[in-house]
């Protein structure tokens, strides 16, 4: 570890493809590296990023998806590579690895896009063969948020190692939430996840993140619906009856060529939108993950 971890490293293009490839193998962290909107502290071998940065990378807008995204940093990546080169370093406060891959965020039955073994740091790549099959679910260049949990449920099943516990409660958990947002509105909503001083956070937003790391298929929606979470409320987003989309080209963007979309900075990311499209996104991957298994 440098003497000063929170120094920020001046990284070579090399350097910085490297650490995108192989460490930031996330379409949003990935991407703000890539374009040098997050910076990168510590050691290029060893990275880290501000957990305030991350907030108000997410907090563009005028939204609140960051305070969200802090969660995760802190709550997945907070190890850092030790002396055995195991993420086993406990990071400095108010930092975040940008090892993804065998942090405890990485998964089984993960899409095998952006990485390989998840239990092995560094092992990211690009996998063509992994994102065609997501875009093969896609219509008229636009990804349903069903689709997406179609892929998530084929990830799921033709990995042995993927652990899929007690999937009446996700479904359940997934169904409450949506008959919630269905019935009782956004009024509601803003007031479920009303922010204050001091504030914990809200029931339905702790059981997700907390189910993330007990169970794949939560993880993947999780990671998806931050996706949908981001893109969402760009201008011009689209809706398959009644169904958030993505638009393919904001995939291919953010997953292929590490660039955001033209204004991201300006529109919404929150919080509430994550709840939504990840337990949309579960509803859909636990239906098809059911009828793949036969059950």
């Amino acid at each position: 570890m440098a003497a000063n971890p929170s120094q920020i490293v001046a990284l070579s293009d090399d350097e910085k493809a490297s650490l995108v490839e192989k460490k930031a193998t996330c379409p949003f962290v990935g991407t703000a590296v890539a374009q040098g909107v997050l910076a990168v502290r510590n050691e290029a071998n060893n990275p880290l990023a501000s957990i305030e940065d991350i907030r108000t990378l997410g907090n563009s807008g005028g939204g609140d998806l960051g305070d969200l995204l802090v969660i995760f940093a802190a709550g997945n990546h907070a190890f850092m590579r030790g002396e055995a080169a195991k993420l086993d370093a406990p990071a400095p406060q108010n930092l975040f690895s940008l090892e993804l891959p065998g942090s405890q965020g990485s998964h089984p039955g993960h899409s095998g896009i952006l990485q390989g073994d998840p239990t092995m740091p560094g092992s990211g790549r690009f996998s063509q063969a992994d994102f065609d099959r997501l875009l093969s679910h896609a219509r008229d260049g636009l990804l349903r948020r069903s689709d997406v949990g179609r892929f998530i449920a084929e990830n799921l099943v033709k990995d042995p190692k993927s652990k899929v516990a007690d999937l009446n409660t996700v479904e359940l958990l997934a169904s409450d939430v949506v008959n919630l947002f269905e019935t009782a509105g956004s009024a509601l909503a803003g007031k479920l996840f009303n922010k204050g001083p001091g504030a914990t956070h809200r029931d339905l937003e702790e059981k997700l993140t907390r189910l993330t790391g007990e169970n794949n298929l939560v993880g993947s929606a999780g990671e998806f619906g931050l996706l949908f979470a981001f893109l969402v409320n760009k201008p011009g987003a689209r809706k398959v009856s009644g169904e958030p989309a993505l638009d393919v080209n904001d995939v291919k963007s953010m997953f292929v060529d590490k660039r955001f979309p033209q204004g991201w900075e300006t529109w919404k990311k929150s919080r509430i939108d994550w709840v939504t499209n990840t337990t949309g996104l579960l509803v859909a991957a636990a239906r098809e993950y059911r009828k793949l298994k036969g059950t």
